[in-house]
């Protein structure tokens, strides 16, 4: 049976109305719940830290193609720039590692600084076997530099965090993890009972539960702990957080 955003949104509420948990919804309720969920996840997804789901990505790449364009299922790119590779998975908010493959054999992809590309662009054309790969993120998209550019077809993988699409109010909420519903559930009713003049209704029980479910969810989340010179994540300033700078 399908969890929609509508039933999660019921759910939220009677954290905050436990005294009368079959009160309906009124007013802007629905909304307001749907509203701050969707902030929620994209705040989350500024850092990738907070986001419990890594998946591998893969595309195609041919002789032309220098970079490749994180964007959300419906965002539309313009068919007359050849350079540009779409995976339409999301935006990317966390990179752990990307690689290339061609013929059996596997050439991993060293994330670096956008400081260093910039100073050394002026020297392309180069092409050939690329060793890098820099990431320039943007409002709805993060676009992926591969340098040197690619001499030959490759196939590009990329393991790495992706920002949910915002949801409506019959969406199913199924391809999240229940214990990540569950943080969900209670961080989304701790906000709403602000915005709707309830504080009062966030009592001391719930902000133990709260916490306990985020110390789950965190502790479910796909993190890199190794910090290394020239492969840190620089999409996100990820690595500052995990190196305590």
């Amino acid at each position: 049976m399908a969890y929609t955003v509508r039933d999660f949104a019921f759910q939220v509420y009677r954290l905050i109305n436990a005294s009368n948990p079959t009160t309906p919804l009124h007013g802007d309720d629905m909304s307001l719940c749907i509203q701050v969920l969707n902030q929620l996840m994209q705040f989350y997804a500024s850092t990738g830290l907070m986001q419990t789901i890594a998946k591998t990505v893969t595309a195609p790449i041919a002789l032309g193609n220098t970079s490749i364009i994180f964007t959300d299922p419906s965002y539309v790119i313009s068919p007359a720039d050849p350079t540009l590779v779409q995976i339409a998975q999301g935006r990317l908010a966390n990179l752990d590692s990307a690689w290339l493959t061609l013929s059996g054999v596997t050439y991993p992809l060293i994330d670096k600084s956008r400081d260093e590309y910039l100073g050394a662009w002026k020297y392309e054309p180069l092409q050939g076997l690329p060793r890098l790969i820099i990431t320039f993120p943007q409002n709805d998209f993060v676009i992926a530099r591969l340098y040197p550019a690619p001499s030959q077809g490759f196939t590009f993988f990329c393991r790495g965090k992706f920002q949910f699409q915002e949801l409506t109010s019959n969406d199913d909420m199924g391809f999240i993890p229940q214990y990540y519903i569950r943080y969900l559930l209670f961080a989304t009713a701790k906000d709403v009972s602000l915005f709707k003049g309830r504080a009062d209704a966030w009592t001391a029980r719930l902000e133990e539960t709260y916490r306990e479910a985020k110390d789950v969810m965190e502790a479910a989340s796909e993190v890199n702990l190794s910090i290394v010179g020239d492969q840190e994540n620089l999409l996100n300033g990820a690595w500052r957080v995990r190196a305590g700078i």
